[in-house]
């Protein structure tokens, strides 16, 4: 495995974020869009949802991984980090992932096709429609540099991205914006069993 994730919270912090992980997670299996998900929280997930930074010995996570059910997405693969705040102060936060999620791409590009940052707040309402633009990305990735680049300036980091991973980041990267109610309004418990059930029939014919 790798070091241990930077990111220490507080006991406050780790309740909400294992509380916000799993009612993502609920609400991602309800979508009945996914095969599996599975939690850095879990035995199962924690070894599989971390990875190393380039520099610095320390590492980063994500929440959820999980594959797509059907349609175009069928098999995909995606990495979540969730929010559980009542408030919009998530910027530093977002660009932490952008940066993470550049890392994933580029250096374990088998294990992560989409992105996903599921929050109950939206937050840079004003670049909203922007947050994973080229240049937001570009700028997250200076924001990050010392642990992608080592000790460098804002110039050299911007000359040692890739331009090809940031283009193809941008079409992978999902901002999901849940509210309690709408937690709600899934697929129920009983009728999704019932659909799984069918799903095996199926694939056993």
């Amino acid at each position: 495995m790798p070091a241990l994730t930077d990111d220490v919270p507080g006991e406050l912090i780790q309740k909400l974020g294992e509380d916000g992980a799993r009612r993502v997670k609920v609400w991602l299996d309800s979508t009945t869009r996914v095969t599996s998900t599975w939690s850095v929280y879990d035995r199962f997930g924690a070894d599989r949802l971390m990875y190393p930074w380039p520099e610095g010995g320390k590492s980063y996570s994500y929440d959820i991984g999980g594959l797509f059910f059907g349609g175009d997405l069928h098999q995909q693969s995606f990495l979540v980090e969730c929010k559980k705040y009542s408030n919009p102060n998530q910027g530093g936060a977002f660009d932490k992932f952008l940066a993470q999620s550049y890392v994933t791409l580029k250096n374990y590009p088998q294990l992560a096709d989409h992105f996903l940052w599921v929050t109950w707040h939206p937050f840079r309402q004003t670049s909203w429609n922007d947050l994973a633009s080229e240049k937001n990305i570009r700028s997250a990735l200076v924001t990050e540099k010392s642990r992608i680049f080592g000790d460098i300036t804002d110039d050299e980091a911007l000359n040692s991205l890739d331009a090809s991973i940031v283009a193809d980041l941008v079409d992978r990267v999902w901002v999901i914006v849940l509210s309690d109610k709408q937690e709600t309004l899934v697929i129920s418990r009983e009728d999704r069993a019932d659909l799984m059930r069918i799903r095996v029939l199926k694939e056993g014919q």
